[in-house]
């Protein structure tokens, strides 16, 4: 019997709408895929963002056993803003690559999200585009670094991430996401030839085309425009991913698994609320002084322009809003009491979030989650007291104090064509997986699943279950 061999494609964002139902026909490579094995919807976590979902994936654990919601996460101590970034050393649980590495298997990874630093692993890693810099150490072994800059024609010409995107020219933005999709792909190619029983890999690019691109396309949007070079430009990336997909297949052993499969999906995006400023409106956020322009959480706790002394809670959060309580022994000037007065304001703040209406007055179908409901582990303490999907992910959030309204198109890093969805796409050839579509799978069954397929049975409870059961 052959030993097993995996091959997984992450392609962040994703949307189950557009690949299965819009467009699967002009992606053949997918099209087969779907065709000969087990493909449907895969619930993300929540919220359906890219650093909790991408290390629940490939732990099998929920987002409660890291204590991660967002790209950034806070530091709690004297201050209520110490943000920093996401990163590998936060993932206390091993993820399916250390499993194998340690049953002798051989494992490549290559741009996941959340693994700089990358780890000592039984082959090799390359970090994502949350590595600093092309100078800081981003591959495990170190000396891969310079082997994958001559694979690209050296150091200057390596791409982390497409900076700025939500500022760039639109058509600029399309070029640099078609370069970044072929660079990453060419390193893939490369690593390929390597010897390895697993291979994971996350293309980015889809996700930056879905939060810039999606008006071009999608004559419903309210902000749409049209562009002959650019209304073909998200499918065109697509197309771009499914033919590199097709070439790499094609050279594949017959008995390799394939998955792909995405983080999230995506949504068109009407508007934003300013939960922040509906806050100040329902008396649950004092200020000490209104900014005269829009100002960040981190500048406004420096400014001390914020009364916690009066402040019972607070939103963060540019897709999903996410609502921390001003909670006495975890806040640095909490007033709230734990127990029935916490319970009490959870639920007032439930009422008025799901009463929010959007700017042409239409009732929004919000949906609010509690913490205990939808996370488990013991990271839950700092986790959202409570996580708002505005008109169920049509609105997006933005935490920013400092207008006129509880509206707005862009959060200070800039605007989006669309918000995060809460299913990704999810497809699997594998002889012992039933055809056909497959419902009621989530992302932290992809760990136990692959571990299935290798006969790896680490001594742990995961929160998702093997597909293959």
């Amino acid at each position: 019997m052959s030993k097993p061999k995996v091959f997984l494609v992450g392609i962040d964002s994703a949307a189950p709408w557009q690949v299965f139902d819009l467009w699967l026909k002009e992606l053949p490579t997918l099209k087969s895929l779907v065709e000969e094995g087990a493909w449907g919807r895969i619930r993300s976590t929540v919220p359906p963002i890219t650093c909790p979902a991408w290390p629940s994936t490939f732990t099998g654990m929920n987002p409660g056993h890291f204590g991660l919601y967002d790209l950034r996460y806070r530091k709690l101590g004297k201050r209520y803003f110490d943000f920093h970034i996401v990163n590998s050393r936060l993932i206390k649980y091993e993820r399916v690559w250390d499993y194998l590495s340690e049953a002798g298997y051989k494992v490549i990874t290559a741009f996941v999200p959340v693994t700089y630093p990358p780890s000592k692993v039984n082959g090799c890693q390359i970090a994502s585009f949350l590595t600093p810099t092309t100078k800081s150490e981003f591959t495990y072994p170190p000396e891969l670094k310079n082997e994958i800059f001559s694979v690209i024609g050296g150091e200057e010409k390596y791409i982390i991430d497409v900076y700025g995107y939500r500022q760039m020219d639109p058509r600029e933005l399309y070029q640099r996401l078609r370069e970044k999709t072929d660079h990453d792909f060419k390193i893939i190619k490369h690593l390929l030839k390597k010897e390895w029983d697993l291979f994971v890999t996350v293309i980015m690019s889809i996700d930056r085309a879905q939060h810039t691109l999606w008006r071009f396309f999608d004559k419903d949007h309210p902000r749409y425009e049209e562009d002959p070079e650019l209304k073909d430009g998200l499918l065109n990336l697509y197309k771009q991913i499914d033919d590199h997909l097709a070439d790499i297949v094609s050279q594949l052993p017959e008995d390799t698994t394939i998955i792909v499969l995405s983080d999230h999906g995506a949504k068109r995006m009407f508007s934003r609320i300013n939960v922040n400023e509906l806050f100040i409106q329902e008396g649950l956020l004092k200020l000490n002084k209104k900014p005269k322009h829009p100002t960040g959480l981190d500048k406004l706790e420096e400014q001390e322009l914020i009364n916690w002394k009066e402040t019972k809670a607070f939103a963060l959060g540019a897709y999903i809003a996410q609502v921390f309580i001003n909670l006495k022994g975890r806040e640095p000037k909490g007033i709230v009491n734990p127990g029935e007065e916490y319970e009490d304001l959870r639920k007032q703040i439930t009422d008025i979030l799901k009463e929010v209406r959007g700017e042409d007055g239409r009732k929004l179908n919000t949906i609010v989650y509690m913490k205990e409901d939808v996370y488990c582990g013991e990271k839950i303490d700092v986790m959202p007291d409570l996580t708002a999907y505005f008109d169920n992910l049509h609105y997006g959030a933005n935490e920013a104090i400092g207008y006129d309204s509880i509206y707005s198109l862009a959060t200070l890093k800039g605007p989006d064509d669309s918000n995060h969805g809460e299913f990704g796409i999810f497809m699997m050839r594998n002889e012992n997986v039933r055809k056909g579509e497959i419902k009621n799978i989530k992302l932290e069954d992809i760990a136990p699943t692959i571990l299935d397929i290798f006969g790896v049975k680490p001594n742990i409870k995961f929160d998702g279950k093997s597909l293959l059961r």
